[in-house]
């Protein structure tokens, strides 16, 4: 992963700043989410003046000059709102303004996706997916000469917070109602509720009637640094960082009166929401980090990706609603909607249970279509984590028109990935399809990356988690030109509906060209989901000038946070730490040190110049999971050690008391023998070999359905069924190979036709079989012989119950009831019982 460290980022001068349309106290005019996608008139300006504005222009400014973006205010008419970045007159004299709104170095803090990921004019429902899609048309720009598909991060240093110096959002809204909500709810009504009129509405909607809804929205635009400790108010400082307060007094945003009047009540009212919340207080003597939020953390999520060629992307962030946003940037935005049984997952994605989907229409999916059909090759990238591990025909992405008709497929057999192609040299529903092994079982109920490849020289590949399943294509050679415009795009099943899915799905992206093996490892390298790199600032302790440790952080699930591999890291280029001893590091969170999860107690280790980095000193390789409290937004962490650097507190943990014994239910002295015993067992029994391919071939099967638990208590029906299957397969191949039954069944002729006509024939065949079960009777306990052999045993019967019903008067006949018997036998409670 590449990080670029940097002492302090500053973003790029901003001369004129963005603001509402109507200035001063007008109203924000929002785009509705519904409204359809204008298309911005041709350009007939000058030409652009150098490469990095014609880069400017293909990626960036055609993109955002429309009327219903940016070229709605803009732009150099009416109302010509400045900076005109969004101007259609003159590509290089809106490249100029434009430039004060981007920071090309670290595209994501561009002021102008700051401004619309916070609500302002965002074309779509959800702020975020506006911003991640501006992020996407700036890093497309800034990268368009050099390298256009790696997304880099910058570590940003986050806001110096004190523990026990920090305020948490308390889980009840009455504060935010007494205070600060008593201007919001008041004069921000109009737009920012989901109760406004649509021709004005904005997202976040804190001002909404509802508390419920309007708190967790206003939660993010409130910043509490300075306004707890021993210093109160710090000077006046406290809240002064908060987006409610600066959209007022800088950006002049919905003034009710006079901006600066304004935003100094709104800031009285944030104190006052500062001042009812009690600091969370932690033992002064602990050796401690700086506390911040996860959200405070630089966001790590697709670093160093791969993304030149991405005409469709799913990440699943808004976390609410109907609607998974295309965050591509390329338009039409093939955004899908959610139907059936799907939820939200925390931390990015949705989770699609049975029945559930997400599609696209047909219309906005014939971009892939298109865009397809210009290069001839494509690739389709996934992360998914199956539920499930024994389905078929289980469909996860798929552009189709129903279960017969397809352009391409991504599905699932059991534990295997399918690659289902339409082609010149393939059917319409795209088969025969392209499996990974099944022996090799890549499939698994874990997250996984999974890419599909395709162009015509290679054919189809199948990567999982960065590796080539290394199958080979022998459909290489054919087009795709017979590929249908009128399909969707769905995930999570078929359109019609009949082949659903069910598992996490994390991210999903279409790409116009086949990817290398490169870029396939360099997208599963970069991860997936909600990650922040999170910076405990320790510079106060080690002593060392901008000094961090950092850890890559996820929201894990709905119900907790994955910590792993922290990093001590300073981001003064000039420093390079040394001699410095780490030990007993602990996680806290909201004020407390959890209990468990503590993975890093046992880290013992010391920071050196010599093994220190540009990208700092992994001081571990684990990870530890930390329980979700009041959640991503409020939820604020910190850091204690039994030893940084030259200070010491070494916690003692107390010695847990050893709980009385508790009896547990009462367990069989017997157990059962598991799959690959039982498959073992039949073997040596029959003498057919485990590798005989009828035989493997149904072990394989049914190797999910035979006894994985020893104990007696843990066998089931279907395990016996499985058992049943295999036996069959084993008697049958052993019957049906004369070297093999003459072992069984010495000095039988299995071709004799009237060989269970006499009792001496019926027991020629069941005293073998009974003697191969039962031993040799040396057991202490063990049952009889005459159970199964002999007039009146089981075998016995079944033999002349099976001649009855049909005639054993042929060969085949008798050998298949031999099978049978033999079946029954082998696959009985006492060759299981072990």
């Amino acid at each position: 992963m590449n990080v670029t460290r940097i002492a302090g980022l500053a973003l790029l001068a901003v001369s004129m700043t963005l603001s509402a349309c109507g200035g001063g106290g007008a109203p924000t005019t929002a785009t509705a989410a519904t409204a359809p996608m204008s298309t911005a008139a041709s350009y007939t300006g000058p030409a652009a003046a150098t490469a990095d504005v014609q880069a400017f222009e293909i990626n960036f400014w055609n993109n955002v000059r429309v009327q219903n973006r940016c070229g709605q205010c803009h732009n150099a008419t009416s109302p010509a709102q400045m900076p005109n970045f969004a101007r259609s007159d003159d590509v290089n004299l809106a490249y100029a303004q434009a430039n004060t709104v981007v920071n090309l170095s670290a595209p994501a803090t561009s002021r102008i996706v700051v401004k619309v990921s916070g609500g302002h004019n965002c074309w779509l429902a959800d702020p975020a997916a506006c911003g991640t899609i501006l992020t996407t048309w700036i890093s497309n720009w800034a990268g368009a000469t050099g390298a256009a598909s790696a997304t880099q991060v910058v570590l940003q240093p986050p806001p110096v917070q004190s523990v026990g110096q920090s305020l948490n959002f308390p889980a009840a809204y009455t504060e935010y109602q007494n205070t600060v909500y008593t201007l919001t709810g008041q004069y921000c009504v109009r737009c920012h509720s989901s109760t406004a009129n649509p021709a004005t509405q904005q997202s976040p909607y804190f001002a909404d009637p509802l508390l419920a809804i309007a708190y967790p929205a206003a939660i993010p635009k409130i910043d509490f640094t300075g306004c707890a400790g021993a210093g109160g108010n710090n000077g006046g400082t406290c809240g002064a960082n908060s987006r409610f307060y600066q959209r007022l007094l800088t950006d002049n945003h919905n003034c009710w009166d006079n901006c600066a009047s304004d935003a100094a009540q709104m800031l009285a009212q944030i104190q006052a929401f500062a001042a009812s919340i009690a600091p969370a207080n932690i033992d002064p003597s602990l050796v401690v980090s700086k506390a911040l939020s996860l959200t405070q953390g630089t966001v790590a999520s697709g670093a160093n990706r791969y993304d030149a060629d991405t005409i469709a992307k799913y990440e699943f962030q808004t976390g609410t609603g109907a609607t998974a946003y295309d965050t591509s940037g390329i338009d039409p935005a093939a955004d899908l909607t959610i139907s059936g049984n799907v939820l939200w997952a925390g931390g990015w994605g949705i989770t699609v249970g049975a029945g559930g989907k997400a599609q696209a229409s047909t219309s906005s999916s014939s971009k892939i279509y298109n865009l397809i059909q210009a290069t001839g090759e494509f690739s389709v990238e996934a992360w998914v984590a199956p539920a499930l591990v024994a389905v078929d025909k289980s469909y996860m992405v798929s552009y189709s028109g129903g279960d017969m008709v397809r352009n391409f497929t991504l599905a699932q057999t059991n534990q295997s990935y399918d690659f289902m192609m339409r082609s010149s040299n393939s059917v319409l529903n795209g088969t025969p399809q392209l499996q990974t092994p099944t022996a090799a079982m890549l499939l698994q109920a874990s997250l996984q990356h999974v890419v599909l490849t395709y162009d015509p020289v290679n054919g189809r590949q199948i990567y999982v988690n960065g590796v080539s399943a290394n199958v080979p294509d022998p459909q290489k050679g054919g087009t795709i030109s017979n590929w249908d415009n009128t399909f969707a795009l769905v995930l999570g099943n078929e359109v019609s509906d009949d082949r659903s899915w069910q598992g996490l799905i994390k991210f999903v992206a279409i790409h116009s060209r086949a990817m290398s093996a490169a870029q396939v490892l360099q997208n599963f390298n970069a991860g997936v989901g909600q990650r922040y790199y999170m910076l405990f600032n320790v510079a106060s302790v080690t002593g060392v000038s901008q000094a961090y440790v950092m850890f890559t952080v996820s929201q894990y699930d709905s119900y907790s946070y994955l910590f792993y591999q922290p990093t001590f890291i300073s981001l003064d280029p000039t420093v390079k730490p040394n001699n410095i001893p780490v030990k007993g590091l602990r996680i806290g969170i909201n004020g407390t040190v959890p209990q468990v999860g503590q993975a890093y107690i046992p880290l013992n280790t010391t920071v050196t110049a010599a093994r220190y980095t540009a990208t700092g000193e992994v001081l571990s390789t684990v990870g530890t999971v930390i329980g979700l409290q009041s959640g991503p937004l409020t939820d604020q962490f910190f850091l204690t050690f039994d030893q940084l650097g030259s200070q010491t507190h070494v916690v003692v943990e107390p010695t847990p008391a050893t709980p009385p014994f508790a009896p547990g239910p009462v367990a069989a002295d017997i157990g059962v023998r598991t799959f690959a015993q039982v498959n073992s067992t039949l073997s040596q029994l029959t003498g057919v070999p485990v590798d005989n391919p009828a035989v493997s071939a149904t072990y394989r099967a049914v190797q999910q359905q035979l006894p994985s638990n020893p104990t007696l208590e843990g066998f089931s029906s279907s395990n016996q069924i499985g058992v049943a299957q295999l036996a069959i397969q084993y008697c049958n191949a052993m019957v049906n190979t004369p070297s093999l039954a003459a072992q069984m069944f010495p000095g039988v002729n299995l071709s004799n036709t009237s060989l269970f006509s006499t009792q001496n024939g019926i027991d020629s065949v069941t005293g073998p079989l009974a003697a191969k079960v039962l031993g040799n009777g040396t057991l202490a306990s063990q049952p009889a012989a005459s159970t199964m052999t002999g007039a009146g045993g089981e075998l016995d019967k079944l033999i002349t119950t099976l001649c009855t019903t049909t005639a054993c008067n042929t060969a085949a006949r008798v050998r298949a009831v031999t099978a049978a018997a033999c079946a029954t036998a082998l696959g009985s409670a006492d060759m299981l019982i072990n």
